[in-house]
This record gives structure tokens, sequence and C-alpha cells, in this order.
């Protein structure tokens, strides 16, 4: 794969400023994650530690991740829009279950089924 001039020094924006702003989250890194990668972005991210421009597999997976958070802020931030909107509709169904006394009915039903289920077993290993 070749980089014409423009490619290039977009590709070199993008690398400074996620080695900027790697170097300024180090103390935040959080964890790991592993992922699964085709063939073709395993050896995109090869090129760029080839390439010196990161030091590593992982540095160079960060740093593209970041790029592609950042590109998609709007949309990443309507996404949080409505997954805070979904959680309070969440919390707001399992309130009105536990009100309802169903939870606690099925959490008893099951039990004593299993109880039974148990007992059973139980007897049949006694014989």
């Amino acid at each position: 794969m070749k980089l014409d001039k423009d490619q290039r020094t977009q590709l070199n924006r993008m690398v400074e400023r996620s080695m900027d702003q790697a170097s300024k989250n180090l103390s935040g890194t959080k964890g790991v994650v592993s992922v699964r990668l085709s063939q073709e972005e395993i050896d995109i991210i090869d090129q760029l530690v080839f390439l010196e421009l990161a030091k590593n597999r992982s540095d160079a997976t960060a740093m593209l991740i970041r790029e592609g958070i950042q590109a998609h802020q709007s949309l990443l931030s309507e996404i949080r829009e409505y997954t805070a909107e979904l959680e309070r509709v969440k919390a707001k169904m399992q309130q009105s279950i536990r009100n309802s006394g169903l939870l606690t009915r099925l959490q008893s039903e099951t039990g004593s089924e299993m109880k039974g289920k148990r007992e059973g077993t139980d007897e049949t290993n006694e014989k």
C-alpha cells in the first residue's frame, strides 16, 4: 500500500495528535481490551509500527481507536444520550416490577420448584 503526499501528511497529523494525546492519557490508562481483527487491519497496524509511528501494535491500535472516537464525537454523543435514556427506562421498569410483587412471587415459585427437584433427586439417589 503506497500513500500519496496528502495521505502521508494526513497520517502524520493523525499520529502527532494521537501521540500527544497518548502521552497526556498515559497515566489514565484503565485496562486492556482484546480485539479480533482481519489480516488487512493487522497489516495496517503493523505498517504503523514498521514506520515507527507507533511503538508497538497496542499503541498503534489505541491511536487508531482514539482517532475513530474523535472523528465520530457527535454520533457517540447521541449514543450516550440514548443510552442514558434507556438506563432511565430500564430502572423505571425494574422498580415497577419490584413494586408489583411479581418478582418476589416468581422467585418464590422458582425456589419451590428447585427445592422439589432437589428433593426428588435426593430420593432417587437414596434408592
